[in-house]
């Protein structure tokens, strides 16, 4: 097979914004887990399933990959389980819902069966029980064109549901939205996300009191700025629109007070959820706006406000990593489980080639605890 050794987009240079571990007063702090065990790699995916994390798919300068891993949140371990049975690729997307997980679409820089198309929208899905793979039609985009960088968030039930937005196909950036229906095992082309063309945006989902909703936010635009942003996908709601762009935008485009530092804007990051202290938080963290990045941001849904925590580890940040959210042990001895934030994997830049850097750290991070430098080490 054809070995393709460069990501194909604009080169970034590395630099660690907001440098410093702790720079500020509002506690986040990064621990150490159990290294990824596959190679080293970056453009990955991941889903969760039953409180197991799994990540597939990727790139680490020279060869791109199909293994499956899972990850165990009380065990603190990771075990190869499987194959990806579609063609070897990085930058797809990943989503799960109450029984199964889908992994589809990206990149491979070498064409599937000797053709051109390095695109893919082709879809799988994968059944923990049996640990078996089963293809399913493929994302009916244009010209049966494949993406990669677009963003993909899954719906438990009663709803079982995927869905993708956008992405790019080496020619355009899209605003498309993929719905995909467990049930009748078919995809929809819901053409009513009113946002604008994006890659590289992140999502998660979060029941709100209001019923369970998808958030999409960050990524580039079709003229290379990122975007600011913020919408919210409600699979319930059943009058109008079911996309709303209500929530406040996280760049400094307002003369309030509230966004005056907001620096969140970017592409390529990952998102995640928390426990700070008793309440459940989103964050946002790595990915690139000029550079690779390593600040951290907290949501809270009642104020619709961001707050900066403690940054990643110097030297750690990236892009192209994995994040995911899982029920793991709190701090102390005896603790209860709580939804913890896992993020790892990516590289220094989604050029980089043989010569790059690329990460196989696994770090979960929590919220309300002092920042402390010897928790994390470089992997």
């Amino acid at each position: 097979m054809k070995v393709q050794r460069l990501l194909f987009i604009v080169s970034m240079s590395v630099v660690l914004f907001s440098c410093g571990g702790s720079s500020n007063n509002n506690n986040g702090d990064w621990l150490t887990r159990s290294v990824f065990s596959g190679q080293n790699r970056i453009g990955s995916v991941a889903f969760t399933l039953n409180n197991i994390g799994y990540v597939s798919t990727g790139f680490d300068g020279i060869y791109y990959y199909n293994d499956l891993w899972s990850y165990d949140p009380i065990q603190n371990s990771w075990t190869q389980i499987d194959t990806f049975p579609g063609p070897k690729r990085a930058l797809g997307v990943a989503f799960a819902t109450s029984s199964f997980g889908y992994v589809g679409a990206g990149w491979n820089g070498s064409g599937v069966n000797g053709s051109q198309l390095f695109y893919l929208n082709d879809f799988y899905r994968y059944d923990p029980t049996g640990n078996t793979w089963t293809q399913i039609p493929n994302m009916p985009t244009p010209n049966n064109s494949g993406r990669k960088f677009a963003t993909a968030f899954g719906f438990g039930a009663p709803y079982n549901l995927g869905g993708v937005v956008g992405g790019y196909d080496g020619q355009y950036l899209y605003n498309d939205f993929y719905r995909y229906d467990e049930a009748s095992g078919n995809w929809f082309a819901d053409n009513n996300y009113p946002g604008p063309k994006r890659q590289g945006a992140v999502s998660w989902v979060y029941d709100d009191g209001h019923g369970p909703a998808a958030y999409l936010i960050t990524g580039t635009g079709d003229n290379g700025i990122n975007l600011s942003d913020f919408w919210r996908y409600r699979p319930g709601k059943t009058t109008g629109s079911k996309w709303d762009d209500s929530l406040r935008r996280i760049q400094g485009v307002t003369d309030q007070s509230y966004d005056a530092g907001y620096r969140i804007a970017r592409t390529n990051a990952v998102a995640f959820q928390g426990m700070n202290g008793t309440v459940n938080k989103a964050y946002i963290t790595f990915g690139s706006n000029g550079g690779s990045l390593i600040d951290c941001w907290e949501y809270d849904y009642p104020t619709d406000l961001w707050t900066q925590k403690d940054n990643f580890p110097p030297g750690g940040g990236r892009v192209g990593a994995v994040a995911m959210t899982l029920n793991a042990p709190g701090p102390g001895p005896n603790a209860a489980l709580r939804p913890s934030g896992f993020v790892g994997l990516g590289g220094s830049s989604l050029s980089a080639g043989v010569g790059g850097t690329f990460y196989s750290d696994w770090t979960e991070f929590f919220p309300d605890l002092p920042y402390n430098q010897d928790d994390y080490y470089v992997q």
